[in-house]
């Protein structure tokens, strides 16, 4: 569990060091990991010993708007499915500016349940 919290804690950083050099200046950032959500919402990554949670706190404090929000595990099949294809093809970090074909329906699907979760109760 322990290296499952450091790779993801890296992907957020690396998201966010890439989001930075493209000039974007609003990023939400989405995660079904709990943990890693929390440590970075509450300011506790500022003095976390993992260098990575240190780093991706010093990039929140730049002048940029940055939301995390945490996800069901349920929502992640856009993720899960990217992950697939890339680990198997690509060694280096794929930035895409639109899903791939292959992942459009997957994309809308999980928009959609996405919303349907965020719609307020009458």
């Amino acid at each position: 569990k322990e290296a499952i919290f450091k790779i993801e804690t890296r992907a957020i950083l690396e998201g966010l060091r890439l989001a930075w050099k493209k000039g974007i200046h609003q990023l939400e950032v989405e995660s079904d990991n709990v943990l890693l959500i929390e440590t970075i919402v509450e300011g506790v990554a500022e003095d976390n010993q993992l260098m990575e949670l240190r780093r991706i706190h010093q990039m929140v404090c730049r002048g940029w708007k940055v939301c995390f929000r945490q996800l069901p595990r349920t929502h992640k099949a856009v993720v899960d499915h990217m992950a697939k294809v890339m680990a198997s093809r690509f060694t280096e970090i794929q930035v895409f500016e639109f899903p791939p074909y292959s992942m459009r329906d997957l994309v809308q699907e999980d928009y959609f349940r996405s919303s349907k979760v965020n719609e307020p109760i009458d």
